[in-house]
C-alpha cells in the first residue's frame, strides 16, 4: 500500500504561493478522508535533504509536488529539491505527480528511461491564473484525488484528461480557455501499471 503520502509545496512562492497551498490542502484533505497518513514538505522543509531523507530507499509510495520546476528540477525558491539524474532514482517504484513547469522534459524523461508506476507532470509551461484558482487546482489535482480514493492509474489519468475537458467545456468565452488548453497540451503522463490502485498490497 502506498503509505504514506508526500506533499510537497513551494506555499511561501510570491506569485504562486497560495495556488500551490491549496494544491497541497486539497491532497491532505482526501487523504484523510481515504484514511492515508501523509507527510507535509512546505517550503521551510522542502529541500534537497529531506526530501532525500524521506526517500533514499526507493520504495512504493506516491509523492506530488507543486512547486515551480525546469527542464530537469523542481524548485524551492532557488534551491533544488530533485534534480533528473541524481535523486529522481529515489522515486522509480511509486507514484510521481507534480504540476511543475517543463519537468517532464527531463524528469520525466528518466522515469520513461527507466520505471515508474505512474508519472504525472509537464513538458512546458503550467499556467495559472490566480483569479480562477479553483478551477486551476480542480485540474491539478484530479488525477492525484481519483487515484488516492481507489481508482487505478489508468482510470486516474482518464479522470485527469475529463478535468481538463469539463473545465474547457465550460470555459469557452473566458479568458481562461487558452491556459487550460495549454496546460492540457503540456500533460505527460506514465503508466506502467495500469490496474494499480492505492489499496493494492506491495509485492
Amino acid at each position: 500500500m502506498n503509505n504514506p503520502i508526500y506533499i510537497a509545496c513551494d506555499n511561501e512562492d510570491k506569485l504562486l504561493g497560495h495556488f500551490f497551498q491549496s494544491c497541497h490542502d486539497k491532497i491532505r484533505e482526501v487523504a484523510v478522508e481515504n484514511g492515508f497518513t501523509y507527510e507535509s514538505l512546505t517550503s521551510g522543509y522542502l529541500t534537497k535533504g529531506n526530501v532525500n531523507n524521506y526517500t533514499s530507499e526507493a520504495d512504493e509510495y506516491v509523492f506530488s509536488a507543486f512547486s515551480h520546476g525546469t527542464d530537469d528540477s523542481l524548485l524551492c525558491g532557488k534551491d533544488t529539491y530533485i534534480k533528473a539524474n541524481d535523486n529522481v532514482k529515489n522515486f522509480y517504484s511509486s507514484v510521481f505527480y507534480t504540476f511543475a513547469c517543463y519537468s517532464a522534459n527531463g524528469i520525466g524523461k528518466e522515469f520513461n528511461e527507466s520505471y515508474v508506476l505512474g508519472y504525472v507532470g509537464y513538458n512546458n509551461k503550467a499556467w495559472v491564473v490566480p483569479s480562477y484558482e479553483d478551477i486551476f487546482v480542480k485540474c491539478a489535482t484530479k488525477g492525484l484525488v481519483s487515484y488516492i480514493e481507489g481508482k487505478t492509474l489508468k482510470e486516474s489519468v482518464s479522470d485527469l484528461i475529463a478535468e481538463y475537458d469539463y473545465s474547457l467545456k465550460n470555459a469557452k468565452i473566458n479568458p481562461i480557455y487558452g491556459f487550460l488548453l495549454r496546460n492540457k497540451q503540456a500533460l505527460v503522463t506514465i503508466v506502467n501499471n495500469e490496474e494499480k490502485t492505492i489499496n493494492d498490497e506491495q509485492m
